[in-house]
């Protein structure tokens, strides 16, 4: 079988190692197509706690080592979002990558007592050690348990899986699609045409990002998100560290006038961006504002332009849409590189096993499966990130339009008639591969004001043994359970290695094995 992924960047060369490393024993052929004349931004990106599982193999071998990926990267870990000004001018919370250990219960007990008496970020190990300025690197470990992902340059994490594909016998062929070839009886895309000629193949995978140059053709239709999330624009720029900085091992979201920064801290410097709403400014406002709030002189990159969705099919008889060509929500939450690997996942292993000699293409009720995993999944991604902008702020119409105008999902409105009576938990979101659950959720919840200390005592009172007539009494009736998370995290934090020792040594290709 011969493979063809249009387009290379991250989740063509993503993909391609995949393709390679999974059917290595099948004599596929596997060719990636992509152009010089395309560039990449690369400012800086970061990602979920799935990469990091995939880099050291969880899922399938990858044949990667964590160490050389974070060396050639120019890769720093991410223990979470630091989410400033959003609910408030002023107001700032953590968003750990870790959930908490009861997450998936019937009641998020570590949250809830980590809420009523401690820091709420306390009932995650990783949100411990981001707000005390600690990775999940252990002084003699490279892993010590805590939840954590990459802050990394795009570019460079493309370059370092092409590096590898290579290696495992992908071709590569530098040239621009020009038309497709479409089987008039089936349907099936048989070849395309090129700038330097005809390429056939079995399977198709398009990973050519916005321009989605296959699986557009082939009908994937599209559903906006627009009506939910209204930033559709970002300026993406590059910040130096300032002498003696102490680097955070964190995503900065700073919310602005018009929608939000984001700061992505790699080894050499930060990666940067204002994504914002055109309908409520114009780009040289924006990178106005931007310097005004940040007090930085900006050198835009570019300005892109973006519509929040996702295809009505990825995937179309032999044509699969991966990455940026499937679907985009907004760069908040870093759901893009997440999408990626889950749809390569459920792909191979649920749905392409080409160890058999099976034309799975053939098979609507397999195809119809995989689209309806991710409608859904990109749909939960729009409800997630919309409770961000479940703001207070009325300081500018873009934050008014969010509070009064601005139209909720069916989840969002669930969500937060829950929280008037009671904390959400686990068992009110579906749990899927790639889905996002309560144990993402819950940070934002509590830092936005919609999850209150109020609901949680009241919800803590409900599985009293007794009926507690104070906070206090409800305090001293899970005093044990909060000890018991506490004296974890203190073990955490011996264990770790402060954020300034990683970097240290992460620069000095030092760190632990």
């Amino acid at each position: 079988m011969k493979i063809v992924i249009v387009g290379g960047g991250t989740a063509g060369w993503l993909s391609a190692l995949y393709m390679s490393l999974f059917n290595k024993d099948m004599n596929n052929e596997v060719v990636l197509i992509e152009s010089s004349k395309i560039p990449i931004i690369g400012a800086g990106e970061g990602s979920t706690g799935i990469l990091s599982r995939t880099i050291k193999g969880n899922f399938l071998d990858m044949g990667i080592d964590e160490t050389q990926f974070l060396y050639n990267t120019e890769a720093t870990q991410k223990m979470g979002l630091h989410c400033k000004d959003w609910n408030e001018i002023g107001n700032d919370f953590y968003s750990p990558l870790q959930p908490t250990d009861t997450a998936l219960g019937s009641t998020d007990f570590d949250l809830l007592v980590s809420m009523c008496m401690g820091n709420y970020y306390d009932g995650s190990p990783a949100g411990y050690l981001l707000a005390n300025g600690y990775s999940s690197y252990g002084t003699s470990k490279a892993d010590i348990g805590a939840g954590s992902s990459y802050h990394f340059d795009a570019h460079k994490v493309g370059e370092y899986f092409k590096s590898i594909a290579l290696k495992q016998g992908v071709k590569c062929i530098d040239t621009e699609v020009t038309s497709l070839n479409r089987n008039s009886l089936n349907g099936k895309l048989e070849s395309i045409e090129t700038t330097t000629g005809k390429i056939d193949a079995d399977f198709w995978i398009d990973c050519s990002g916005f321009s989605r140059v296959l699986i557009g053709p082939m009908g994937g239709g599209w559903k906006s998100f627009s009506e939910h999330l209204i930033v559709n624009a970002a300026i993406p720029y590059i910040h130096e560290f300032e002498k003696n900085e102490d680097i955070k091992l964190e995503t900065l979201a700073w919310a602005q006038p018009n929608g939000w920064m984001w700061q992505i801290p790699t080894q050499k410097r930060y990666g940067c961006g204002y994504v914002y709403s055109d309908m409520f400014t114009t780009y040289d406002k924006a990178v106005d504002e931007l310097m005004k709030t940040t007090g930085r002189k900006i050198e835009p990159l570019r300005n892109l332009k973006f519509d929040s969705g996702r295809l009505e099919k990825s995937w179309i008889s032999n044509v699969v849409g991966i990455g940026l060509s499937a679907g985009f929500v907004e760069p908040l939450e870093a759901t893009s590189i997440h999408s990626t690997v889950v749809q390569l996942d459920m792909l191979l292993a649920s749905c392409l096993n080409f160890k058999y000699d099976i034309d799975i293409t053939s098979y609507d009720t397999i195809i119809d499966l995989y689209n309806k995993h991710f409608q859904k999944m990109f749909d939960d991604f729009t409800s997630l990130i919309q409770i961000h902008y479940i703001s207070q702020r009325e300081d500018t119409d873009f934050w008014k339009y969010c509070k009064y105008e601005m139209k909720k999902t069916d989840k969002i409105k669930e969500i937060l008639e829950i929280c008037k009576f009671r904390s959400p938990s686990g068992q009110d979101f579906d749990v899927y591969h790639g889905g996002i659950g309560w144990g993402v959720w819950c940070w934002v919840m509590v830092g936005m004001g919609i999850l209150t200390k109020d609901i949680a005592y009241k919800t803590l009172n409900s599985y009293s043994l007794k009926k507690c007539n104070s906070n206090s009494e409800i305090d001293e009736t899970f005093r044990n359970h909060f000890n018991r998370i506490k004296q974890r995290n203190s073990i955490f934090k011996i264990k770790a290695m402060t954020s300034k020792e990683f970097i240290k040594a992460l620069i000095d290709k030092k760190l632990p094995k």
